[in-house]
């Protein structure tokens, strides 16, 4: 006895404020009161109290608390916030942080002895009740989950209060498993997970907590017996699947927060409690790889929704292993079930049996709801159609009601989009607002707020399973043309602003992708059978082209004009519908078909109708589509006369804007003509008028357009250095733009300009980021002339075969599809090609085949060129004839004087000189090079000037 009585009077207090610690009891009180505290922020008070004032490592707190285990200083972190908390120290009055030390106790320590001691909180239950109750086995492995578990476990032991929500199949349980396996050395083994899913009736959620904590309370008041006991206990309460009897489980777990300090809660639901002290950390879903691709294998396995999938796949025995080829199939199903573990899951297990292909095609269809998961799941998790079910039968009628008809929506819609296709007689606005709030909080629908503005998404596992609740209810027409009603007003307020010149908002319009698709697949299979939705078929799809047009989808917007322009009749011929479908498709066309022949008759009906119209500004941006077209198409002298019309109207217009276009336009049709001083000072004009910089017709930015030209001009004038700085602000200016047409547009345009001064190391830079771009593919009338690039690019870096045959398909391609622009100078690479590999003939042939086609309507540009060709080919073949090679290049010299094309005269000069040298002449060679070196003022160190220069010197 005199033993324990000395034991009791030896222990010693540590009294500080309103607080006293005795370290022997290992409990901490505030004015009498035990203090809920874990192990690890009791052993960091102990020992930070036993040293006051002195400051303590971190390496010394850590040891003393982990007991010499390896774990960041990010935990020693949130055990201090968790203390300080406890203390209610938000001002440093006890302890005080020392940047790049430690931890320092800043308050007046008191020591003494005492001969009882206080009381404390029990650690757990007692005997049998604690050790029959068993936690769930957490996963053998989890993938994505490591940073959800590491924040939730510091906001437990901070907070004391945390609610994991997400939609079903998320993972919510599979996190809260793990956390409370994770904490168990926290709270002494005194953590209790409590499964709520199996109870039906609110009542017994008091019962049945107590009951599975092995709390036996006879009277009938149950509450207040089980707080009697959770009063005197510290522990961790892991409540599972809160959804269905939310209100039992909030106002109880809101009561022990208050009344029970020691206990810490952690609850899953997939809507917050909403109650005091609840901290609700939102599971997201397991990240994917990016939509647009563009990554490999190697990266794509580093995203845990990849990861999960290919685990998973292994796991049911398919052999599926992940390639660059699959990444993007394996990225889309898992987009499709929207980075949901459990969806993923099911998907991933029937790979081996569907294989890849066959697994992504199910999913598109209600089929994939009903693939089986593990057997061992609970009934809800067993299919997605059964835990959707489950979701479903937890909601109000009217929550029910407007999900259903909410499904129409194809990814984000606003609140007024939600009222507009979800109202009626029976909901009102209210009604739906609520509805909508309500499926918000049961995490059947997504909020996000971008730009201000709050967007609401259904997962796409839940759009496909009320599409079918929609479809049962036989509303589906009905809700359909609601929708397609609601997005022709959308989309033509939008529509307008882009056909009044606006710059339009890109981002913004991309966000209705989705739903317009929808809406037009929808209105155009039902107008082939209903006339009542005719009218609004051609509507609709007039409102979208626009849209189309403006993100550079070039092949949708030419689909969906054709489908309006086959749908009119009596009412809508001759109307702005039929002027802006024939808009869009003729400029579609231009772009997006290798061979254009239905453009030139869309615009030209398309201007009719806008002139019949009166509508001056729509006839004017016409006008500037057809011109590309007919720049693109090779007819010159037509599209010089469209540039002439322009102006004189543009005279008559009151936006002097038209002024400024009508330059760039009438410099375009004169460059290609080969008349450059008329194409500079038009141009000049054109590209430095500050009213043109916002202006965006025919799909392109019209200052880029005419930039991009002006480069040209400028290093055919021989101004080299100046030409490269005009294509390098072309090409900021397009990626400034990030418009997908203007930025291949300049990649294109400017990449002959590099290759003309010898730059090829800029040449195949931005011919690698052309082809790289995502819209490549989709701009078929391009490559062509891409690849004629290219392989001039490989001849001049010494790869003469496979560069001869690159351009020798691109000039077949060119021809077969009636695309004149640059042939000419396509077919000069070709025969400077086939001259180098040793096929004289067949280059003679290519080159005298360009020259007989050359005339005045056609591309003249690279007329001097070939010329120069010709000529070199005559005196350099085996059998040279020098008499016909010097009247070629004397007249390609003639030519390109003509045309004010300084850097052509200068080649051809080079040629001359070559030959004059040949001749036993090297000093007329000299005199000519001389006399065309004499009028260059820069590019000095470009390739054709240091030519010059060598010969001179080695003449």
């Amino acid at each position: 006895m005199l033993n324990g009585v000395k034991r009791e009077l030896g222990e010693i207090i540590i009294s500080f404020g309103p607080f006293r610690l005795l370290a022997g009891a290992r409990v901490l009180e505030k004015d009498g009161v035990p203090v809920a505290l874990g192990n690890r922020a009791l052993d960091i008070l102990l020992v930070l109290t036993e040293r006051p004032g002195e400051v303590i490592g971190h390496r010394e707190l850590l040891a003393r608390a982990w007991r010499d285990l390896v774990v960041d200083t990010s935990n020693l972190r949130v055990h201090i916030k968790a203390l300080r908390k406890a203390l209610g120290d938000d001002k440093e009055r006890y302890i005080a942080n020392v940047v790049g030390q430690g931890y320092v106790f800043v308050a007046p320590v008191k020591r003494e002895s005492v001969a009882v001691r206080p009381p404390q909180l029990s650690q757990s239950l007692a005997g049998a009740a604690s050790q029959r109750f068993v936690l769930p086995p957490v996963l053998a492995r989890m993938v994505g989950r490591d940073d959800a578990i590491r924040t939730i476990v510091a906001d437990l032991i901070a907070e004391r209060f945390v609610t994991i929500m997400g939609p079903g199949g998320i993972g919510k349980t599979t996190v809260a498993v793990s956390v409370a396996h994770t904490m168990l050395d926290e709270f002494g083994g005194a953590v209790y997970f409590v499964d709520l899913s199996t109870v039906t009736d609110p009542k017994l959620v008091a019962g049945t907590i107590a009951s599975k904590l092995g709390i036996t309370i006879p009277t009938e008041e149950v509450v207040p017996s089980l707080m009697l006991c959770l009063s005197t206990l510290r522990m961790l309460l892991v409540l599972d699947n809160c959804e269905h009897v939310i209100d039992a489980v909030a106002t109880l777990a809101e009561r022990i927060f208050q009344e029970a300090a020691g206990i810490h809660i952690l609850a899953t639901s997939r809507e917050a409690l909403r109650v005091e002290g609840e901290q609700a950390y939102w599971l997201a879903p397991l990240e994917s790889p990016p939509s647009e691709g563009g990554i490999g294998a190697s990266e794509a396995i580093k995203f845990p929704a990849i990861e999960l999938f290919m685990e998973r796949a292994a796991a049911s025995g398919s052999r599926v292993e992940l390639t660059d080829a699959d990444v993007g199939v394996i990225t889309g199903i898992c987009s499709r079930l929207d980075g949901v573990p459990l969806a993923i899951e099911f998907a991933a297990a029937r790979v081996g049996l569907h294989g890849l292909g066959g697994t992504a095609e199910l999913l598109k269809t209600r089929l994939g709801l009903q693939l089986p998961g593990r057997r061992t799941a609970v009934p809800r998790h067993q299919t997605l159609h059964a835990l959707l079910d489950w979701s479903h039968g937890l909601l109000s009628e009217a929550e029910q009601r407007v999900l259903r008809r909410l499904s129409v929506f194809v990814g984000p819609f606003t609140l007024a989009a939600a009222r507009a296709i979800a109202c009626d007689t029976v909901l009102g606005e209210a009604q739906v607002v609520g509805a909508l709030e309500g499926l918000v909080a049961k995490s059947l629908v997504s909020v996000a707020a971008t730009s201000g503005v709050t967007r609401y998404r259904l997962l796409e596992t839940t759009r496909v399973y009320a599409q079918e609740k929609l479809q049962e209810c036989g509303e589906e027409q009905a809700i359909a043309q609601r929708h397609a009603v609601y997005f022709v007003s959308v989309l033509s307020a939008v529509s307008r602003k882009i056909g009044d010149h606006g710059p339009g908002d890109v981002a913004g319009m991309g966000e209705h992708l989705g739903n317009m698709r929808s809406s037009l697949e929808w209105a155009f299979s039902s107008s082939g059978v209903s006339a009542d939705v005719l009218p609004l078929a051609v509507e609709l799809a007039a409102s979208a082209v626009p849209i189309f047009l403006e993100l550079s989808l070039l092949t949708e917007c030419h689909k969906w004009s054709a489908c309006g322009l086959a749908r009119l009749d009596d009412s809508t011929r001759g109307s702005r519908h039929e002027m802006v479908l024939q808009e869009a498709l003729a400029e579609s066309a231009t772009w997006a078909l290798a061979k254009q022949e239905s453009a030139r008759g869309a615009f030209t009906r398309a201007v009719e109708i806008a002139q019949h119209l009166g509508d001056i500004p729509r006839r004017l941006r016409l006008l500037v589509g057809l011109h590309v077209f007919l720049i693109k198409a090779g007819e010159l002298r037509d599209s010089l006369a469209v540039a002439e019309e322009f102006a004189a109207a543009a005279c008559a217009a009151a936006d002097t804007t038209y002024g400024a276009v009508a330059d760039c336009l009438l410099g375009g049709s004169h460059h290609f003509m080969g008349s450059q001083e008329a194409a500079r000072k038009h141009l000049q004009t054109g590209v430095s008028s500050q009213e043109l910089l916002d202006l965006r017709l025919a799909g392109l930015d019209t200052r880029l357009r005419a930039i991009v030209t002006f480069s040209r001009v400028l290093w055919m004038l021989g101004f080299p250095d100046r030409a490269i700085a005009t294509a390098q602000e072309a090409l900021s200016l397009a990626e400034s733009l990030n418009r997908p047409l203007s930025v291949c547009f300049a990649f294109l345009f400017t990449a002959p300009v590099f290759l003309w001064c010898g730059d090829n190391r800029a040449t195949r830079r931005v011919l690698e980021k052309l082809m790289a771009h995502p819209n490549w593919h989709a701009l078929p009338s391009l490559h062509a002339t891409a690849f004629a690039i290219l392989g001039a690019l490989q001849i001049h870096e010494g790869e003469g075969e496979q560069g001869l045959e690159l351009v020798r398909s691109a000039v077949a391609r060119l021809r077969a599809d009636r695309q004149n622009l640059l042939l000419a100078g396509a077919v000069a690479t070709l025969a400077m090609g086939l001259a180098t590999m040793g096929h004289f003939g067949e280059a003679l042939s290519a080159v005298e085949g360009a020259l007989a086609e050359a005339n005045e309507d056609a591309e003249m540009s690279h007329f001097p060129e070939l010329l120069r060709i010709q000529g070199e080919i005559l005196f350099t073949r085996p059998q040279p004839d020098e008499a016909a090679a010097e009247a070629a290049l004397k007249r390609s010299l003639s030519v390109a004087r003509q045309q004010g094309a300084l850097s052509w005269e200068l080649r051809a000069s080079i040629t001359l000189a070559r030959l004059r040298s040949k001749q036993g002449r090297a000093h007329e060679g000299r005199q000519l090079l001389s006399a065309s070196l004499a009028c260059f003022t820069e590019g000095f160190g470009t390739v054709d000037l240091q030519t010059a220069k060598q010969l001179m010197e080695g003449a």
